[in-house]
């Protein structure tokens, strides 16, 4: 298994996790929102691995934005399903 997928692999349960009503946002708030910067720092270490692969970039870019994004109430768990949803098709389904 190669440290992309690896790294993938690890942002996409990251995702899950955020993305479950009530618990995600009882993380983010209980961490003082610093759950988001150590998203944020995860999704830009899987899109430098990514440049370096050559591999899909999409979803480490749509977690990015959703690092910044997520401390609005609802967008916030909206944003962490559909990067949770676009690091499962990468992993999963892009690369068979």
């Amino acid at each position: 298994m190669s440290n992309l997928r690896v790294v993938k692999i690890v942002a996409l349960l990251y995702q899950v996790i955020l993305a479950v009503p009530l618990l995600g946002g009882a993380i983010v708030v209980s961490t003082g929102w610093q759950a988001l910067t150590v998203a944020f720092f995860i999704h830009l270490i899987v899109f430098i691995l990514a440049l370096k692969n050559n591999g899909a970039k999409l979803a480490s870019i749509m977690g990015m934005i959703t690092s910044v994004l997520a401390w609005i109430p609802v967008v916030g768990w909206a944003l962490h399903t559909i990067t949770a949803l676009l690091y499962a098709y990468e992993v999963f389904i892009r690369n068979k």
